[in-house]
């Protein structure tokens, strides 16, 4: 019983010192919490190098998602990819993500998968509309230059539309590539039997954004072609209004 009762005493003893060698401790712990409020725990934060890798693994996760064979995977990662853009997360200047990019919106235009003559990939406008929106992101020259190509070859009218709607986003034109394109685009359509009012609508956005802009370019072919569009039979009112608008403004 006496060795029992030691014991005891011995262990309630221990926990006492503990406690109090733990108190000044915990006292300064609390003090160093409050004095470095908004920039504790430091040791956790990271350095330029690991946010680099991180982001650079993030492009390459990405990337994979975009190029690969499944649908589900490409609009997956192209709505990734957009929210980082829009978030400011994502370099629009990263060539891994930029040729991603490119060879979606490329896909079954230029880039074609072939096992002999038949084309075993279903080529799904989609995600080329996708991938021209987020290229109106991007914003860059090459984006601008590839959106272009879009207007000018992709087969499909809500994709061309939409490259429309990103090259307005973007909104330049510093040496006239754009609207010449866009004012070819407007005269192949004003001689179509049945324009597209979609496309025609988008193309007039484009060039009433772009010609407010003080360091654009306006081809000289432009007006030509918006007087055309204003006063052409096979367009609808909503499009010759819209035509007129756009002549008044420049």
């Amino acid at each position: 019983m006496k060795v029992g009762n030691r014991r005891s005493t011995d262990i309630t003893v221990t926990l006492v010192l503990a406690a109090l060698l733990l108190l000044p401790v915990y006292g300064f712990a609390q003090t160093v919490e409050s004095d470095t409020q908004g920039s504790r725990d430091l040791s956790r934060l990271q350095t330029i190098d690991e946010l680099y890798l991180e982001s650079q693994i993030s492009v390459q996760i990405l990337k994979a998602q975009i190029m690969s064979d499944s649908l589900e995977h490409q609009l997956l990662g192209l709505a990734a990819m957009e929210d980082q853009l829009a978030a400011g997360t994502l370099d629009p200047h990263n060539r891994e993500a930029f040729d991603a990019l490119t060879h979606v919106l490329e896909q079954g235009v230029f880039n074609v998968a072939r096992s002999g003559n038949q084309v075993p990939y279903d080529y799904n406008p989609i995600v080329r509309h996708k991938a021209a929106r987020i290229m109106g992101l991007v914003g860059t020259e090459e984006a601008r230059k590839k959106l272009v190509q879009t207007v000018e070859l992709d087969p499909d009218a809500s994709v061309r539309t939409q490259a429309l709607y990103a090259l307005a986003d973007i909104g330049e034109d510093p040496d006239g590539s754009v609207t010449f394109a866009i004012a070819r685009m407007l005269r192949s359509e004003n001689l179509r039997q049945t324009p597209n009012d979609n496309a025609v609508f988008a193309a007039l956005v484009a060039v009433e954004r772009i010609n407010g802009n003080a360091d654009s370019t306006m081809h000289s072919m432009v007006v030509d072609v918006l007087v055309d569009v204003a006063v052409g039979r096979g367009f609808n009112r909503l499009i010759r209004s819209k035509a007129l608008q756009v002549l008044s403004l420049m």
